[in-house]
């Protein structure tokens, strides 16, 4: 089989899980997909659809962690200014520079730190509570210096329904 993507041309297995590094893909991201979705096609054609707008959804995660910064009452504040202030003022001045070059990273705003995130990791699996595909973004300001990533889940209909903190 092949995936349905303007991007890449990847032939996959059916039955077979999905995992590419950056330097075999030409995407600046890791790229999975479970084995289980990997024998439905439409399954993998909402993969291959979703992949060719990662950025944009990248985007779309980072206008969601500003927006729950900005909002004491959203169930997502309390993980993303933990993540933010983790980055800014527990890992040490070092490597505080190292993960926001250019500024000074004790006068970064938490919202302003958002802009450094990058993509790392696009992928896809069955979500067993809600028994459907999901799609994932793994953000990180650096993985070579942090193993903290935001990760934020998408629905089928591009709609972000949690943003959570992983190491």
């Amino acid at each position: 089989m092949k995936l349905n993507c303007k991007r890449i041309d990847l032939p996959y297995t059916p039955g077979e899980e999905i995992f590419i590094f950056p330097e075999e893909s030409g995407l600046s991201f890791l790229f999975d997909v479970d084995e289980e979705l990997t024998d439905d096609p439409a399954a993998m054609d909402a993969v291959g659809e979703m992949l060719d707008e990662a950025e944009e959804l990248a985007e779309k995660a980072k206008a969601a962690i500003k927006a729950a910064l900005a909002d004491e009452d959203s169930p997502y504040h309390s993980v993303a200014a933990f993540f933010m202030e983790f980055h800014r003022d527990n890992v040490g001045p070092d490597i505080a520079a190292e993960l926001f070059p250019g500024t000074g990273p004790s006068k970064l705003s938490f919202a302003e730190m958002v802009d450094f995130l990058r993509l790392k990791r696009f992928g896809s699996l069955v979500d067993s509570e809600m028994n459907q595909q999901v799609f994932i973004l793994d953000l990180s300001f650096n993985p070579e210096i942090t193993d903290e990533l935001m990760v934020i889940y998408f629905d089928l209909n591009k709609e972000i329904f949690c943003i959570t903190h992983e190491s």
